[in-house]
């Protein structure tokens, strides 16, 4: 053993701990979705999948659920879990894989076979020499085989970099000789230099049939979750970024890490590193310990550097032949890597352990020594600031320029450590230090890290004095602040009184102050201090005022649904002629953009809003990130891309809540349940919508608690619930008009009125749909426009009007243009089923198919039900769940065809996981394990589904 790694390995930390990751497993949908494919495969014949990675980082957890996950599908599971300490141990491996299936089936091996490999798993006395090699390989292939027979095998090695060489030898033999067996192989080996495919996988299996996946770090709001659910340990964003840095990613080391700061609670100040705990010190550092001190000196120096090369540390340690040496004896005990005059630590926390062992006074002298040789300004204000034993006043200066160069490149995290660096060298410039600290707390909220901008701003309000700073701090303040109404209020009072007679400062306050009115759901005041803000910006001269002012004029307008003609348009020219970098809901191009996907265009709002997610992220803007990404998650759920839609609020959900996003986890919440909701997923969509209404109900969001509560009365319309729906969403159009939401094309409108109309209650329903129409035709929306087409028919249905229904419905088809596909197949569900009731059969089966066939197209499940339920109806066949649906035939039958998982994935416009999910369910319901016969057997299913039932009524 040599090097970091292995001592990991003695520290007995290198199989990760399974117990610790009981539950979900978090942060790995993506390495899941490959343990799955290869279940999916396994029936095919032989193949693999070889999880590599560090030790710590997650292998083990993906290999335990595969295994989990076979047994539920196989009733051949053999595994083995390789252990250091057995693998000088003959055919140790090979005992713990095959020693109980062998007592089981051992009888059907041909008696020599058998009787050498119980010999060599110790089940039988040892003969007068010792066993033949190639009988003991023949046995395992034949065991393989006869096991095979019965079904799907699963072989399953963990750490087999630890298999003693005997049991590898049988094995690689063995495997070689499997041909169309449906054996599978899960395996996991620690990442190594020099380190290749176990088992020599790459030799016994066809390139097509073995997988090798790297499992990586994990992400940031994997991270944040992790230690969330495990240790009930928040982080501030900063805080959450700098310890992904420390462990790298490494599961088992971000939650040491995380224990240590459970255990010592204090707040990561600008500069401060992360102590990390004795546990990894002893892991990790005993090998730095036993360096030579001249060796020490030299990584400390490459530790508090950012880009450490050998040039830049022999610069600043006089010494160039002494750093190389230095280099080259760390480069061989593994604890640094060179790459070219690069170096690296092997693992980021050996270079924080390198830097805490020293004294502060050491540390100092470094920070001082690579201030000097450092040409990066960031950088070298940095050294200078950890160099610092007191108030600098020069070196603040250089923070504050450094800081701008920072934000400048959309580095806003950075640019706020800075600036608090700055602020506490200040010294005697009480004014100063303020002015440092909000533009800290600024920078810190466009990055993400509301909690420590609070934290900041909180602490001012108690220190600035009455006037336009004070102003400016309240206005901070209302930017981040959620919680009680009244205390929102107070703020806006308080800031506009101390802004009186500075016209920017004014504007920026009522443009908030009517954002917050609108959540709040009093748009009529939101609307009225949005207008005095537009004319105080147009008054003040300054471009970037006003177009910020249009934003939010235009934003309370679409919801009161009074749209001023060509004043958007205004904003967006002067956005667009003058380069303006706004956060989102001061751009009139991200309101455009709205706008014009509710009105039923695509392409366009989408290369707006995309535009505006990478102008924002480029300047670390992740504040406006979140809400962009909402914005973009109901595009592609209009445009009838769910799958697309749902990654897009998934990703804006975990940014928000990594941010503590003031608003964005009641919108994205409330909006990606909707998305589950129409996806079928039921459990996630209830978990959703239940996060995002007690989020609103926690933040006095009237508006957020209003659409949350819809989202979960369309979940239960969906699942044929309508008195439950009712419960729901009966008040919810009543409050809407009541606070001025009068935007019709929220889904609540349409969702509700056909749940009254489902309970009966048709007066209510009847007096929802007068405003919700004349709201529609003021905003031309096809949207709104489709969705009260729809409800119109169904009111006059139940008025027993069927004719004039069939024709309400028929004309909102035909006439209206760009309807999203939902809503065109929602529509056709209802004209179907009426139809049926008018016993029009041909064309009500007509248009239940093509609403069928899009829902199915879709991923509607619960909607597609309903339609496949109606179409029961009308043929007298019984509702078969175990028929083909239309996506599962197409699926299916390219299969047949010989195309491959990823060009079905193309053709169908879907993800590669998503056609496996289909296959499988296909295998399932054909009563196959693999493609092999899958077209006969699809020919047959469909011969089968084409006969008529007996005693059917036929149209």
């Amino acid at each position: 053993m040599s090097g970091w790694r292995d001592a990991l390995v003695t520290g007995g930390v290198a199989r990760e701990n399974v117990s610790v990751f009981a539950g979900a497993v978090i942060g790995r949908d993506g390495e899941l979705d490959f343990v799955e494919g290869f279940l999916d495969e396994i029936g095919g014949g032989p193949t693999a999948l070889v999880l590599l990675g560090e030790p710590g980082i997650g292998k083990t957890i993906l290999w335990q659920v595969g295994v989990d996950a076979a047994r539920s599908r196989f009733e051949c599971v053999l595994t083995c879990r390789a252990v250091e300490a057995e693998a000088a141990l003959s055919f140790a491996g090979l005992s713990e894989l095959f020693g109980d299936a062998l007592v089981d089936v051992g009888d059907s091996l041909l008696p020599p076979r058998r009787r050498s490999l119980e010999v060599a798993l110790l089940l039988a006395e040892p003969g007068e020499g010792p066993p033949d090699q190639l009988a003991i390989v023949l046995a395992v292939h034949d065991l393989l085989g006869v096991l095979a027979e019965r079904g799907p095998v699963l072989l399953a090695v963990d750490d087999a970099q630890w298999l003693d060489p005997a049991s590898v030898g049988i094995l690689e033999v063995a495997l070689k000789r499997l041909h169309d067996d449906p054996v599978g192989l899960l395996v996991t080996v620690r990442r190594s230099k020099g380190g290749g495919i176990p088992l020599g996988l790459e030799r016994s299996l066809p390139e097509e049939r073995l997988t090798s996946l790297s499992v990586g770090p994990l992400s940031l709001g994997a991270l944040h979750r992790l230690l969330s659910k495990r240790l009930g340990l928040e982080l501030t964003r900063s805080e959450l970024a700098r310890l992904q840095d420390a462990s790298g990613g490494n599961p088992y080391f971000a939650l040491e890490l995380g224990r240590e700061l459970v255990r010592t609670p204090a707040t990561l100040a600008a500069g401060r590193s992360l102590r990390v705990p004795e546990s990894l010190r002893e892991l990790l550092g005993g090998r730095l310990a036993q360096l030579p001190a001249d060796v020490a000196d030299v990584l400390l120096e490459v530790s508090a550097l950012a880009r450490p090369t050998v040039e830049l540390v022999a610069a600043a340690h006089g010494d160039l032949e002494l750093v190389r040496d230095a280099i080259s004896v760390a480069d061989r005990e593994e604890i640094v890597e060179l790459d070219d005059s690069r170096v690296r630590f092997a693992h980021p926390l050996l270079a924080s352990i390198c830097y805490e062992r020293a004294p502060v006074w050491k540390r100092r002298a470094v920070h001082r020594a690579l201030a000097a040789v450092v040409t990066d300004l960031e950088e070298r204000a940095r050294h200078l600031a950890l160099a610092a034993e007191g108030p600098d006043v020069a070196v603040a200066s250089e923070l504050d320029r450094a800081a701008e160069q920072a934000a400048g490149r959309g580095a806003t995290a950075a640019a706020a450590d800075l600036c608090e660096l700055a602020a506490g060298l200040t010294g005697d410039d009480p004014g100063g230090s303020r002015r440092r600290r909000l533009r800290a707390a600024r920078y810190h909220r466009l990055a993400g890290d509301q909690k420590r901008a609070a934290a900041l701003v909180e602490e001012l309000v108690r220190e600035v004095p009455s006037g336009v700073e004070r102003a400016d701090v309240l206005l901070e303040l209302m930017t981040i602040a959620g919680g009680d109404d009244r205390v929102r209020r107070e703020l806006f009072e308080n800031a506009l009184a101390e802004a009186e007679g500075d016209d920017a400062r004014s504007v920026s306050v009522l443009s908030m102050q009517a954002i917050l009115q609108l959540w709040d759901a009093e748009v009529g005041e939101g609307l009225a201090a949005s207008r005095s803000a537009l004319e105080r910006a147009e008054g003040s001269g300054e471009p970037h005022l006003v177009a910020g002012s249009i934003a939010h004029l235009a934003t309370v307008e679409r919801y009161v649904c009074e749209i001023t003609p060509g004043l958007l348009e205004r904003g967006v020219e002067l956005e667009e002629r003058l380069g303006l970098e706004l956060v989102y809901h001061e751009s009139p191009r991200y309101e455009l953009a709205r706008l014009l996907m509710l009105s039923g265009e695509t392409e366009r709002p989408r290369q707006i809003l995309e535009e505006l997610e990478t102008n924002a992220v480029a300047r670390g803007d992740e504040y406006s990130a979140v809400m962009i990404l909402w914005s973009l998650s109901m595009l592609e759920w209009l445009a009838g891309r769910w799958q697309r839609a749902l990654e897009r609020a998934r990703k804006a959900y975990e940014l928000g809540e990594e941010a503590e996003h003031p608003h964005g986890r009641v919108w994205v919440g409330r909006m990606k349940a909707l998305i589950e909701a129409d996806l079928g997923m039921v459990e996630q969509a209830r978990d959703s919508v239940k996060e995002a209404l007690e989020f609103a109900q926690a933040t006095s969001n009237t508006a957020g608690t209003i659409f949350a509560l819809g989202s979960l009365g369309r979940l239960e319309l969906e699942l044929g619930q309508p008195e439950a729906g009712a419960g729901h969403l009966r008040d919810l159009p009543g409050r809407l008009l009541a606070g001025g939401l009068n935007d019709p094309t929220s889904p609540i409108w349409a969702d509700t009125i056909e749940t009254l109309i489902a309970v009966a209650e048709i007066e209510q329903a009847r007096a929802y749909l007068e405003p919700y129409e004349r709201f529609s035709e003021t905003l031309a929306s096809p949207v709104a426009l489709i969705g009260a087409g729809r409800c119109r028919g169904l009111l006059a249905a139940a008025d027993g009007k069927l004719d004039v229904a069939l024709q309400t419905l028929e004309r909102s088809l035909t006439e209206l243009e760009r309807i999203p596909p939902l809503e065109r197949a929602r529509t056709l569900l209802a004209l179907g089923t009426l139809r049926r009731q008018a016993l029009q059969k041909k064309h009500a089966h007509e248009a239940l198919e093509q609403a069928l066939a899009i829902f199915e197209e879709l991923g509607a499940r619960l909607w597609a039900e309903k339609a496949r339920a109606e179409l029961a109806r009308i043929s007298g066949r019984r509702a078969d769940r175990d028929e083909l649906t239309v996506t599962e035939t197409r699926v299916a039958t390219m299969a047949a065809e010989g195309l491959s998982n990823k060009q079905i994935a193309s053709a169908l416009f879907m993800g590669v996981s998503t056609v496996e999910a289909h296959l499988s369910r296909v295998y399932r319901k054909l009563g196959i394990r693999s493609r092999a016969g899958l077209g006969a057997r699809l020919a047959t299913a469909m011969d089968e589904v084409a006969k008529p039932v007996e005693g059917a009524p036929q149209s």
